[in-house]
Parts: structure tokens; sequence; C-alpha cells
């Protein structure tokens, strides 16, 4: 599944405007994905501990979301206005995250990383905190005054490597207009609901409330990922870890439901969701032939570019798979993080300039750039989208459920779009169990290693 509203990283080049007593620039650098330790800080020199002091100090800062740097830089140029000694000078690193991560890769390994960078949040945190690399900041302040984090994935060995940016979120367009049609004044919030509604706009005369683009891979697996971050994993985080060590299978109870509640939803999806694509899909959608589709919420603004008479009509919620409507939870996860590199020279004021950047005036700007919600706790969300607000309480409470596939082995997320899809097309539950178990055992077969650094993550966050 593709995090698709907020985590888009452009690969072309930027030319990143200065401003103020910032500068920006563009780099591309090639280099191996091994990252080297750098427990001793690669021999930097004595670390200059004062901000505020006569010497002019200089911070790199590099990020792989080019649609951040005019952020960054007004950022930073106000920062420059209160401690003008300091400037910092953002460089894109381009070519997605593998881009991102070689480029950073090749610089830790010359001793040559920028003072603060913005990635993505996951396991390379981890990875990057193992090697020495980054610097831990458990205690400057920041955790309490950010969103729960609910998997840890910022800790290794009990301390605090980087935080995140922004909450990005996974689930349903809804067409509130098509609903209030069919006599429904309420949002669906569980599962029966959710049926319920979908019959009564049948009744009015929408043939197909559940709209499917399953020619795409991604599109197929929409209900399924939802299902497993919500019920699945949101039930029971360790699922996935179960299924690797055995104790779970994938031929289970839990996945065997979760292909019985697809079956159901497909009863109200149209009939050709595997020759519709997604462009063909949203085009369906803006032309008002079906009322649910699953996809990110940055659709929204696409739909009503689309047709102008859908704005204000249309809401992102979850999917309203729950029995109950106290279970209410939203799927969201955080698309990138920040951290410091151990090597910096100037460690007090790349440390003042990451708190900086966490004060709730920066933290909107960032998320704002990248059409997501702020994390940090006060920040104004007064500009997210109004399809996008109900889902803000719902935030705030800290009802949200992450991201499970972020942790999976490498391939079987592709391996799975192509199984449902075949599933859609006519092949039976048990032989599509049986080919998901049976795909799985052959990756974790072919990469010994996988096992062991998903334990070791594991047991880095508990520390």
């Amino acid at each position: 599944m593709k995090r698709r509203f907020m985590a888009c990283v452009l690969a072309g080049i930027l030319a990143a405007t200065a401003l103020g007593g910032c500068s920006g620039t563009t780099e591309t650098v090639d280099g191996g994905d091994e990252v080297t330790e750098n427990v001793e800080n690669k021999g930097a020199e004595d670390v200059v501990n004062e901000v505020g002091n006569e010497e002019q100090i200089t911070l790199k800062f590099a990020t792989g979301a080019s649609e951040c740097v005019t952020a960054l830089n007004t950022i930073f140029s106000n920062y420059n206005s209160e401690h003008p000694n300091v400037t910092v000078e953002v460089t894109v690193l381009p070519g997605g995250v593998a881009g991102f991560n070689s480029a950073m890769a090749s610089k830790l390994a010359a001793g040559d990383a920028p003072d603060l960078f913005q990635y993505q949040w996951g396991s390379q945190i981890n990875t990057y905190a193992k090697g020495g690399n980054l610097l831990d900041i458990t205690d400057i302040g920041i955790r309490d005054t950010i969103q729960d984090i609910k998997k840890p994935m910022n800790v290794y060995n009990g301390k605090d490597y980087a935080y995140p940016v922004e909450f990005s979120l996974w689930g349903l367009m809804y067409n509130t207009d098509i609903a209030e049609k069919a006599g429904i004044t309420e949002t669906p919030k569980t599962f029966d609901e959710f049926l319920a509604d979908m019959d009564k706009m049948k009744a009015n005369g929408l043939e197909y409330p559940f709209i499917v683009p399953a020619k795409d891979g991604s599109g197929a697996t929409g209900f399924v990922f939802c299902y497993l971050h919500q019920i699945v994993s949101g039930k029971n985080p360790d699922f996935y870890y179960q299924c690797c060590t055995g104790d779970k299978s994938w031929d289970g109870e839990e996945w065997r439901t979760l292909f019985e509640t697809y079956e159901k939803i497909l009863e109200y999806a149209n009939p050709d969701s595997l020759g519709l694509d997604v462009d063909n899909a949203l085009t369906r959608f803006a032309r008002e032939e079906g009322a649910f589709m699953v996809s990110g919420p940055s659709t929204i603004k696409k739909l009503e570019e689309m047709n102008p008479e859908l704005e204000g009509k249309l809401k992102y919620i979850p999917f309203p798979l729950y029995d109950s409507e106290d279970e209410y939870k939203t799927i969201a996860d955080f698309d990138s993080c920040i951290s410091i590199w151990s090597g910096t020279k100037y460690k007090e004021a790349a440390i003042d300039v990451y708190k900086y950047l966490y004060l709730p005036e920066n933290n909107t700007l960032l998320a704002e750039a990248r059409n997501a919600v702020p994390i940090v706790k006060g920040a104004d969300t007064s500009f997210v989208d109004a399809s996008l607000q109900d889902q803000i309480p719902i935030l705030n409470e800290g009802k949200y459920v992450g991201y499970s596939e972020r942790e999976w082995i490498p391939g079987i997320k592709e391996i799975m779009k192509t199984i449902v899809q075949e599933w859609i097309g006519g092949t039976d539950l048990d032989t599509t169990l049986a080919n998901l178990e049976k795909e799985h055992q052959r990756l974790l077969d072919a990469d010994k290693e996988f096992l062991t650094g998903f334990e070791e993550l594991r047991s880095s966050m508990r520390e």
C-alpha cells in the first residue's frame, strides 16, 4: 500500500531559494546503502557548545522532502533573526526514500553528514542509531510536547534518536451528499452501520456504492490494509511477528475473517473492479457514481478539481469496521522524522535548532507544506482541509492505529497485491491463504537475517 498523500518526495532536482540567513542547495550523492559506525563521531573537532556567542556557526540540514524547503527556509530565517551567529543551510537529497538513504550512507561514511536531517519515519532510525550515527535526544524536552507514539520506532536501547514531524492518514473517501439523498444523516462508525448505509444508497438508485480499482494492486488491497491496521494489528500489535515465528498463520482465523469481510463489501462494489484503474475510478467517483473509496485524503482535492460541485460534500473517514462505536479509531502514522548527527561539531546549536523546529507554529508550517496534520500538541490545525477536520479530535484523543506493514519483510506487500487480485478473480480462499503462507515463508527463507533484525528492533523499542 502506498502512503500516498503526505509522503511524496520529488525525485528531480530542486533549486532551493535562500531566505534571510539561510541558504538552500540541491545535492545528488551516489553511494551504498550500508551505514557505517560513528561511535567516536569520526574524529570530529571539539564540540562548540555556545549559541549566541560571537563565533559564526553554519549548520547543515538535509531533507528528502523537497516540498518542505520553503517552510524550512522560513523557519531558519526566523531563527537566524533571533540568533544572528547561527545560519542553517538546507539541502535536498533527491531520489525518494532509497535515494536519500543511499546519499546519507555516503555522507556518514565520509564523516561529512548534515548536522540535522529529515527522513522517513521507520526502521531506518534504528539502523542509524545502531551505527552510532545519531545523537541521543531523549532529554531535550520534545517527547511530552508531541502526540503519542504508538510504536516507538525512534527508540534504540531505551533512548530517543528521532521525533516525528507530521501525521499521515489512511481510510475512506465518503460522499456525504449521496448519503443525505438516501436519508443518511450520520457518518457510519460500525460495520453494521456501514452495510446498512450502502443498502439505503442502493435502494435510492446508486448501483455500486463502493468503488474498487482492483486493476491496480494497491487498489485491490486498499481494504485489506485498512482491516489489518485497524482490526488485526490494531488489536494485536504482535500479530505480524507471530506470523514470522509460526505462532500465527497466514491461513489462520484473522486472515480468513479479513477475506470474509471483504467479500461482504464486494457485494456493493463495481463488478468490473479488476478492469478498473485508479484514474478511471476517480472519474467515476467525481461523477458521483460511488459514495465510498479507499484512498489517501489528498485525493479529495483532486476530486474537487475534477468536479467543483463536490466541494464541501466529501469527507475523509476511518473505515467503519468495528462492532461498536466505542472502538472507533482512525488509521494514522508518521511520515517523516528529524534526527541530529552524532558527529556534529555544534551540538548545542543543533539541539537548539531542533527544539525550535518543534515549536507549535513551526511544526504547523512543516505539516502544511506536506498537506499533513501537525504532530505537536497545540499546533494550529485550521489550515487542514475541511474534509479532514473530523479526524483532528480523534487524533488528539489518541484514538488511532499505525501502519502495520512498515515492519514487514520486503517484498511481501507486492506479493499480497497479486494474490488478492487473483482472489477477486475467483481463486478460492483456501488456495489464496495457502499461497500467502508459502510466499511469505519463501521470503523469510531467502532473508535469514530479517527475523534477527526484526527481533532486535522490537527489543530496542521496549528497553
